[in-house]
């Protein structure tokens, strides 16, 4: 893993920038910067500029290990969001994680819900969801935005159980849950095997995630599903998931703005079309 040296350098600019003239906001992203109209609060901007400073220290300590071509263990990275919450930090954004004190990777915190790590975001089409098994295990799309964070680094995540969060938008504007207290994504030698306990669910919806519990990780190139055809790809335009025969919670990333089977949604009764769609998960903290 590298960061290049003009990343670091545009969170130094901008927390100097923040903190010299609270009339101009710099928001940065991966490989560039922009200004954006002036904020009436500064303290808001003060909330930001703490935020930066922790991911500039962060990528302090990366830099200085960046010694040898690969790393082996990282001290001092915080474990998930949850740890970077405790903190004290609470501004959503980006920062730098090792939930196994290995390699180092950026993820989106929710901090506004309490620290919760964002696995995958459905929030606009700009990112296509049709993608390869290589895709679903490396991850794509822009962290800011709509992403899969990638099965690698959810099972690094969740190898030792998390809960997971369904945060849902419909079409109408209403909002729908779905909150597991158990959730865990096995490594590649399972072929990213999923595990969900149903015991505890709360939510808006009905329980539906059970039903594809203990499957595989299917893509349109590697079919997993218990299903007698390839169900990701004959019936539901390509997206990954843990589908079983075939999916009810669901096919999340599916077709953004497609109302009918293959778009982004669930099935109870029939498919049930949804807007946006946030994954997020937390350690279980001794919730069972």
């Amino acid at each position: 893993m590298t960061f290049r040296h003009k990343e670091y350098c545009c969170f130094f600019i901008c927390v100097n920038v923040v903190r010299s003239f609270c009339s101009v906001t710099w928001v940065c992203r991966t490989n560039t910067d922009y200004i954006q109209p002036p904020s009436s609060s500064c303290g808001e901007l003060e909330n930001k500029v703490q935020a930066l400073e922790i991911q500039v220290k962060q990528l302090q300590k990366l830099m200085q290990q960046q010694g040898s071509s690969t790393f082996t263990t990282i001290d001092g990275i915080p474990r998930d969001c949850e740890e970077i919450y405790g903190n004290g930090t609470r501004t959503n954004g980006l920062y730098v994680i090792s939930p196994d004190g290995k390699c180092p990777f950026f993820v989106y915190c929710d901090m506004t819900n309490g620290g919760w790590t964002v696995i995958q975001r459905r929030i606009d089409g700009k990112v296509n969801f049709y993608r390869p098994w290589a895709d679903y295990v490396n991850g794509f799309g822009d962290l800011d935005g709509s992403h899969w964070l990638g099965l690698e680094k959810i099972h690094r995540l969740t190898g030792d159980g998390n809960q997971i969060y369904f945060d849902i938008e419909n079409y109408d504007g209403s909002k729908e849950y779905a909150h597991y207290k158990v959730f865990t994504v096995h490594g590649a030698a399972t072929v990213y095997r999923m595990n969900v306990d149903a015991f505890g669910y709360e939510g808006t919806l009905k329980e539906l995630l059970s039903y594809h519990d203990n499957r595989k990780f299917s893509t349109y190139d590697r079919d997993n599903d218990a299903s007698t055809g390839n169900c990701c790809k004959d019936s539901l335009d390509g997206g990954g998931w843990w589908y079983n025969d075939c999916y009810r919670l669901g096919n999340m990333n599916g077709v953004f703005g497609k109302k009918e089977l293959g778009g982004t949604g669930y099935y109870d009764g029939g498919h049930i079309e949804i807007k946006t769609v946030v994954i997020k998960v937390k350690s279980v903290n001794g919730v069972c």
